[in-house]
């Protein structure tokens, strides 16, 4: 869990350094002047559009001391004013949106889940402790197959696909057996399961690629596997007990009817 949402403080930083790198890069080299246009990107990401509107104002009063600057220049004057007015724009407009940060980050996350409207004011926290009581409320399976289907999109690696297609396959072929028998299976893998793929996603796409990285990678990959191969035995067993059960009912049935003379 980060500092100001549900998902991982890599993430967080991840998205902090996105959102404040561009808007200050493009700040010290326009001297603000083509900030309100990064701003209005990052806006719409996350439908705040009072962002740019103070973007502009903040923006035209630069365009004017700029002007003033550059006729400094033009007459021979030291360029300092110049220099002065870049550092300027670059630490007003990341101050600026560094205090709306938190809000950034939880309506970024928030889209994952609902449709944002424009400039419309949500709790975080509410929201998805709604999403998490309602997740509680549904069966294991139906949550379980959700989130594997959920960690599919976010994966590229066909191997990984490829296992996790056979897992949900197992899922359902194990849930027509038997429903009870299912919850009480899926307890013992879900958990595991859903913290390996969340790692193994949070590992190949917030970071660098470095020996370590993979090894962790290739381990997380070798679990799920793992797991497959369990939850295909566990199907096994659920299956020999189903045959061995119909061969002992077959074989009482047999009893009777040779008992009362009927074979």
């Amino acid at each position: 869990m980060g500092w100001f949402t549900d998902r991982s403080k890599s993430w967080e930083i991840k998205e902090t350094v996105l959102l404040l790198g561009v808007i200050g890069i493009v700040s010290f080299l326009s001297l603000g002047v083509l900030t309100p246009f990064a701003v209005f990107f990052f806006g719409n990401r996350v439908r705040i559009s009072h962002w740019l509107k103070v973007s502009f104002f903040i923006s035209s009063i630069y365009l004017v001391f700029l002007i003033l600057a550059l006729f400094v220049f033009v007459a021979g004057e030291n360029p300092v004013s110049i220099l002065t007015l870049n550092y300027i724009s670059f630490y007003i407009y990341v101050v600026y949106l560094s205090i709306y940060t938190p809000e950034y980050l939880q309506r970024l996350d928030l889209k994952n889940y609902i449709n944002l409207e424009k400039n419309k004011e949500y709790s975080y926290h509410t929201i998805i402790k709604q999403m998490h009581d309602v997740r509680s409320d549904i069966p294991n399976k139906t949550s379980f197959i959700t989130n594997l289907n959920r960690f599919k999109r976010s994966i590229v690696s066909q191997c990984m696909i490829i296992e996790i297609n056979e897992i949900l396959r197992l899922i359902e072929v194990i849930g027509v057996n038997n429903l009870n028998v299912t919850e009480v299976i899926l307890e013992r893998h879900v958990s595991t399961i859903e913290n390996v793929l969340t790692q193994y996603i949070e590992l190949t796409t917030n970071y660098h690629q470095s020996k370590e990285v993979l090894d962790s990678i290739a381990k997380l990959e070798e679990l799920i596997k793992y797991a497959r191969i369990a939850l295909e035995n566990e199907l096994s067993m659920i299956i020999e007990s189903q045959v061995l059960s119909v061969d002992g009912e077959a074989s009482v049935y047999l009893s009777v009817l040779k008992g009362r003379g009927f074979v």
